[in-house]
């Protein structure tokens, strides 16, 4: 038997977003990238199905199947996992290498347990993109989060050396295992369990790297099927222009959307709503990927719809009638009014609205059951009358006629709805109602 060490990344990565992220945009738990961009020339990718579900707990599983081919001797591969630092998490640096945010990690490979080991590991940030030193850091000369003053941590995904104060070294945590790849047909399995990173606008966000298997003989997958699930109901978009080969499936209620939007990057994603006990799903041979997986939720598109903020975008049909716009698909515009659907381009317009310009409607929040509409936008402005909320009845909505802020006695600006209620003109705190576009 021959001895062969190709660090090989076979999971995947999370992050807050495509670009940086600022410090109180939110919580970045972990990412991934190769360790050493080595090509083995010998075991081919014939088969992978990776299935990723969102579970109750912020929490998400992760499960992936391989069959690999090895066309030559016996040999064993050392492969990896690696899982970028946490940012913005301020969690104690783990000298063991093993991550904060990653639990139940397992190998199976032919059916057999694998032994794992850790390690801490460099990150360096080439042409783009993130590479990740083989060898571990020498931990005796770097320290990590809560383990030097506060004083000397830029960041909380940074090691710094106590000796030189300005010397800093971006880290990720790894997960080796040593493959004994037997002559003919192999099989992984590889299974985790993480905490998925949330921001501003999204509760939730998963990037999955797909391009490593390209890094096999065969520079591809023959066969590649991809499984999406959730625990509970979400709704989510995610980049599908790698996947247009073939289409996607959705066992179910409810159907999928091919659509376009420049909002946050997106010029073409998939929309699909992942009820519990749907699977969204995508099969295709061949599968060479030049991209990567991302998966967020479908409020990111809606940039100013019901719940988002105060400003959005109205469809308005050849008849006068109105729904939510949220991207674009084709010849139609996607949109929303009590449930999602199609609206044709020809003879419709789109009009934008704002709750600052007097447009768009509010109703109040459901948790609320009982608020007051003042005569000025502040907390000492005079009660005119209340508004009730009954549980279980579908929400009133009025007419917005502006919002403006004042800086209240204790020297914080509160924000304040303008609104009409059958002919009685008043103010009412944001923090008690939602603003909407349309009235549902």
């Amino acid at each position: 038997m021959k001895k062969s060490i190709l660090l090989f990344l076979i999971s995947s990565s999370f992050w807050l977003s495509a670009f940086n992220c600022n410090a109180n945009d939110g919580v970045y738990y972990t990412s991934g990238n190769f360790l050493v961009p080595l090509k083995e020339t010998d075991i081919a990718a014939r088969k992978e199905v990776l299935e990723i579900t969102l579970c109750k707990d912020s929490f998400a599983t992760v499960t992936v199947d391989y069959t690999f081919y090895n066309n030559s001797e016996t040999k064993t591969v050392t492969m990896a996992f690696e899982a970028a630092a946490p940012y913005n998490a301020w969690v104690p640096f783990s000298r063991e290498g093993i991550h904060p945010f990653i639990n139940d990690f397992t190998v199976l490979f032919n059916g057999k347990p694998l032994q794992h080991r850790n390690a801490v590991v460099a990150m360096h940030y080439n042409e783009g993109k993130w590479d990740v030193d083989q060898v571990p850091l020498d931990l005796n000369k770097w320290k990590g989060f809560s383990e030097v003053p506060d004083s000397l941590m830029p960041m909380d995904d940074v090691l710094v050396n106590p000796e030189q104060p300005d010397s800093f070294c971006s880290f990720a945590y790894a997960y080796y295992f040593d493959a004994p790849f037997q002559q003919g047909e192999n099989t992984v399995r590889h299974t985790y369990r993480y905490r998925m990173s949330w921001g501003v606008g999204r509760d939730y966000e998963i990037s999955y790297w797909l391009t490593p298997v390209t890094r096999w003989a065969n520079g591809q997958v023959d066969d590649f099927t991809l499984r999406i699930k959730s625990e509970d109901d979400r709704e989510i978009i995610m980049n599908d222009s790698l996947f247009l080969g073939a289409p996607f499936t959705l066992t179910g209620i409810g159907q999928t959307y091919q659509l376009q939007s420049d909002y946050y990057g997106y010029s073409q994603c998939l929309f699909a709503p992942l009820m519990e006990g749907n699977v969204l799903e995508w099969h295709g041979t061949n599968f060479a990927p030049k991209e990567d997986l991302h998966i967020e939720p479908l409020y990111l598109l809606k940039g100013g719809v019901r719940g988002n903020s105060n400003m959005g975008k109205v469809v308005i049909c050849k008849d006068g009638s109105e729904a939510r716009y949220i991207a674009d698909s084709g010849d139609n515009y996607f949109i929303e009014v009590q449930d999602y659907g199609l609206i044709p381009k020809d003879g419709a317009r789109i009009e934008p609205r704002e709750a600052r310009n007097g447009q768009g409607y509010v109703c109040l929040n459901g948790d609320v059951r009982r608020a007051n509409v003042r005569q000025a936008p502040s907390m000492k402005g005079k009660v005119l009358f209340t508004l009730d909320n009954d549980p279980g009845m579908l929400p009133e909505y009025y007419p917005c006629l502006g919002f403006v802020s004042h800086k209240e006695a204790d020297g914080f600006y509160k924000w304040w709805y303008k609104i009409n209620v059958n002919g009685r003109i008043g103010y009412i705190s944001e923090t008690l109602v939602t603003w909407d576009s349309i009235r549902l």
